[in-house]
Protein backbone atom coordinates (compact mmCIF):
# COMPACT_ATOMS: atom_id res chain seq x y z
CA UNK A 1 0.00 0.00 0.00
CA UNK A 2 1.71 3.43 -0.58
CA UNK A 3 2.18 5.64 2.02
CA UNK A 4 -0.34 8.21 1.11
CA UNK A 5 -3.32 5.65 1.25
CA UNK A 6 -1.64 3.96 4.36
CA UNK A 7 -2.52 7.32 5.95
CA UNK A 8 -5.63 8.10 5.02
CA UNK A 9 -6.68 4.41 5.90
CA UNK A 10 -5.35 4.76 9.79
CA UNK A 11 -6.96 8.62 9.66
CA UNK A 12 -9.87 7.63 8.78
CA UNK A 13 -10.15 4.46 11.37
CA UNK A 14 -8.93 6.99 13.92
CA UNK A 15 -11.49 9.23 12.99
CA UNK A 16 -14.21 6.28 13.20
CA UNK A 17 -13.03 5.01 16.26
CA UNK A 18 -13.82 8.82 17.74
CA UNK A 19 -16.95 9.14 16.58
CA UNK A 20 -17.64 5.92 17.89
CA UNK A 21 -16.59 6.68 20.98
CA UNK A 22 -18.36 10.13 21.07
CA UNK A 23 -21.42 8.11 20.26
CA UNK A 24 -21.51 5.73 23.19
CA UNK A 25 -20.63 8.71 25.35
CA UNK A 26 -23.13 7.73 28.85
CA UNK A 27 -25.87 9.97 28.88
CA UNK A 28 -25.99 12.19 32.46
CA UNK A 29 -29.10 13.37 31.93
CA UNK A 30 -30.83 9.92 31.36
CA UNK A 31 -28.83 8.65 34.36
CA UNK A 32 -30.18 11.69 36.58
CA UNK A 33 -33.77 10.83 35.77
CA UNK A 34 -33.01 7.29 36.76
CA UNK A 35 -30.75 7.25 39.78
CA UNK A 36 -31.42 10.90 40.96
CA UNK A 37 -34.61 12.28 40.59
CA UNK A 38 -36.73 10.66 43.00
CA UNK A 39 -35.06 12.82 45.65
CA UNK A 40 -33.28 15.54 44.01
CA UNK A 41 -36.36 16.28 41.59
CA UNK A 42 -36.43 15.87 37.85
CA UNK A 43 -34.98 19.63 37.36
CA UNK A 44 -33.25 19.67 40.55
CA UNK A 45 -35.62 20.81 43.16
CA UNK A 46 -36.13 18.16 45.78
CA UNK A 47 -40.29 17.11 46.21
CA UNK A 48 -41.62 18.02 49.49
CA UNK A 49 -42.48 14.88 50.13
CA UNK A 50 -38.55 14.17 50.13
CA UNK A 51 -37.47 16.94 51.86
CA UNK A 52 -39.63 16.28 54.67
CA UNK A 53 -37.88 12.48 54.92
CA UNK A 54 -34.70 14.18 54.36
CA UNK A 55 -34.45 17.91 55.54
CA UNK A 56 -30.98 18.52 54.81
CA UNK A 57 -31.48 17.48 50.64
CA UNK A 58 -29.71 19.84 47.94
CA UNK A 59 -31.37 21.26 45.62
CA UNK A 60 -29.00 20.15 42.91
CA UNK A 61 -30.85 23.46 40.56
CA UNK A 62 -29.96 25.94 43.02
CA UNK A 63 -27.24 28.05 41.11
CA UNK A 64 -25.86 29.71 44.17
CA UNK A 65 -25.20 25.83 46.06
CA UNK A 66 -23.39 24.73 42.17
CA UNK A 67 -22.06 27.86 42.26
CA UNK A 68 -19.30 26.30 44.36
CA UNK A 69 -19.25 22.66 43.24
CA UNK A 70 -17.24 21.41 40.53
CA UNK A 71 -18.09 18.97 38.23
CA UNK A 72 -15.10 16.80 40.37
CA UNK A 73 -16.70 17.50 43.80
CA UNK A 74 -20.20 16.52 42.59
CA UNK A 75 -18.70 12.82 41.04
CA UNK A 76 -16.87 12.54 44.31
CA UNK A 77 -20.20 12.74 46.27
CA UNK A 78 -21.88 10.23 43.56
CA UNK A 79 -18.89 8.06 43.90
CA UNK A 80 -18.40 8.01 48.24
CA UNK A 81 -21.79 8.98 49.16
CA UNK A 82 -22.33 11.99 51.43
CA UNK A 83 -23.66 11.64 55.30
CA UNK A 84 -25.65 9.12 56.25
CA UNK A 85 -28.84 9.25 53.63
CA UNK A 86 -27.09 9.45 50.24
CA UNK A 87 -25.47 6.43 49.41
CA UNK A 88 -22.45 6.01 47.23
CA UNK A 89 -23.51 5.42 43.41
CA UNK A 90 -19.65 3.26 43.12
CA UNK A 91 -21.11 0.26 42.82
CA UNK A 92 -24.08 1.19 40.34
CA UNK A 93 -21.99 3.39 37.92
CA UNK A 94 -19.21 3.77 36.08
CA UNK A 95 -16.65 6.13 36.63
CA UNK A 96 -17.86 7.88 32.96
CA UNK A 97 -21.66 7.29 33.83
CA UNK A 98 -20.72 9.24 37.46
CA UNK A 99 -18.94 11.90 35.46
CA UNK A 100 -21.42 12.41 33.53
CA UNK A 101 -24.27 12.72 35.91
CA UNK A 102 -22.02 15.35 37.47
CA UNK A 103 -21.85 17.31 34.44
CA UNK A 104 -25.69 17.25 33.95
CA UNK A 105 -25.86 18.31 37.40
CA UNK A 106 -23.53 21.29 37.05
CA UNK A 107 -25.47 22.41 33.95
CA UNK A 108 -29.03 22.40 36.18
CA UNK A 109 -27.41 25.66 37.81
CA UNK A 110 -26.97 27.25 34.51
CA UNK A 111 -30.85 26.45 33.45
CA UNK A 112 -32.54 28.29 36.59
CA UNK A 113 -30.70 31.34 35.90
CA UNK A 114 -32.39 31.11 32.40
CA UNK A 115 -35.72 33.44 31.82
CA UNK A 116 -38.39 31.40 31.14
Amino acid sequence: MRPSILAAAVILALGLGFSNALAQAPDGAALYRQNCRTCHGLKGTPPRSMVSVYPTLKAMGDSAFLRTRSVDSIAAVLRHGAGRDMKSFANRLSSEEITAVARFVKSLASDSTRAP
